[in-house]
């Protein structure tokens, strides 16, 4: 969230003062303002307070970029907060399903073992809990578990290589 000073005019919100909302988690004063990280049951609560902001009447300011939507649903989720409304547990575009949840852990669990050295057998056996993987040589060659191992290391690589940025935009 950036509160910054609201343009005269304007029935604003009051004066913030990050020590009300819950327990400050990280508080770092820079050249370019004040950021605050508080803790809160439905997720932290991110805040950059820009040098003369927070003090007097203050305005919300949502960013048109990439992740507007996002950005925008978690302002009205902070803004229900200031009102001491409930709060949902996370935006709906960063719920995950079920289904989601297994692939991710899955990818993780593909990575770790790659990591570790283990190739495309280990992770059939590891990550699918296949058996596939004690097929001899020339039948692991043409398996369903050998290929799907090897989705799984792609996937795994471009989720650790920034695709995991996504995740977190809610796409």
């Amino acid at each position: 969230m950036i509160i910054a000073p609201a343009p005269p005019g304007y029935d604003a919100l009051a004066p913030i003062d990050p020590a009300q909302l819950g327990p400050i988690l990280a508080d770092r004063e820079g050249i370019d303002g004040r950021s605050v990280i508080i803790g809160d049951p439905s997720g932290d609560i991110h805040i950059w307070l820009p040098h003369g902001a927070g003090a007097g009447r203050t305005a919300l300011i949502v960013p048109n970029d990439g992740g507007f939507d996002l950005r925008l649903d978690i302002a009205l989720r902070f803004f229900r907060r200031l009102r001491g409304q409930r709060v949902a547990l996370l935006p709906p575009a960063l719920q995950l399903t079920s289904l989601q949840r297994s692939r991710l852990i899955q990818l993780l669990l593909a990575h770790d073992v790659q990591e570790l050295g283990g190739g495309p057998r280990e992770i059939a056996t590891e990550a699918l809990g296949s058996l596939q993987a004690t097929l001899p040589s020339v039948e692991w060659k043409d398996s369903a578990a050998r290929r799907h191992a090897n989705r799984l290391i792609r996937d795994a690589r471009a989720l650790v290589n920034g695709g995991y940025l996504r995740l977190l935009r809610g796409k």
